[in-house]
């Protein structure tokens, strides 16, 4: 009788020992998972303004902004990553922190970025220029580009324009060149030469779901968005 008494409780105890562990491994168990990671990175708002990753984790999806760091992954402006993350749940989050933390397990690809040419070919609304926006004082910027005739035309502010473009294939590398536009004298004058004057600086190109950016040495210097 004695003996069976032991078994069981040996038994019992056994038990919850096997179910402490698994709650154990449980709380510690941790998630991976594989993002594409966009070439550049785009201002964004978090606990307060900052720059964002743009990751997705199918191919097909839109991009999404991406709060969180990557904890062992340094990023270049101009490559397109595929990486394995592993992603745990944090304790003690502060107000308005991701419950998330993420950790780079392996770049699986990274190359430079490298668009079909036709996500250009489209009309476009300028909203930020050298970090300015030309809508909030009335004046409309706008961009076409068409791939066919390799030309770039639009309106300044009151005044239209016109000029060439050079694609450079197998990169995003792109200039703006000869351009020339109507003389009338405009509302928001400076507005516009500075609109003119800055897209002769574009060497380069990102689209990212309905915006595109035109860059200069990697850095952002005209944000467009697409017109309906």
């Amino acid at each position: 009788m004695k003996y069976s008494i032991y078994i069981t409780l040996s038994l019992v105890l056994l038990a919850c020992f096997s179910s402490g562990n698994k709650q154990d491994t449980k709380a510690t168990k941790s998630d991976t998972s594989v993002l594409f990671v966009a070439p550049y990175k785009v201002d964004c708002v978090g606990v307060g303004p900052m720059n964002c990753l743009l990751v997705k984790r199918e191919i097909n999806q839109q991009w999404e902004n991406f709060y969180s760091p990557i904890k062992g992954f340094q990023h270049e402006a101009g490559i397109s990553y595929k990486i394995k993350v592993k992603t745990r749940k944090k304790k003690n989050i502060p107000a308005d922190a991701s419950s998330l933390a993420y950790e780079l397990i392996e770049i699986i690809e990274s190359h430079p970025y490298n668009p079909n040419t036709q996500v250009l070919h489209d009309i476009w609304g300028v909203v930020e220029v050298m970090g300015e926006n030309p809508l909030k004082s009335n004046c409309e910027q706008t961009i076409e580009i068409n791939l066919a005739d390799s030309i770039a035309m639009g309106k300044g502010g009151c005044n239209n324009y016109r000029g060439e473009i050079s694609i450079l294939e197998n990169s995003n590398r792109i200039k703006f060149k000869n351009i020339l536009a109507s003389r009338r004298t405009c509302p928001h004058q400076s507005l516009e030469n500075k609109y003119i004057q800055t897209l002769n600086q574009v060497d380069a190109y990102f689209r990212f779901n309905q915006n595109l950016y035109l860059l200069h040495n990697d850095t952002v210097i005209i944000k467009c968005k697409r017109m309906d």
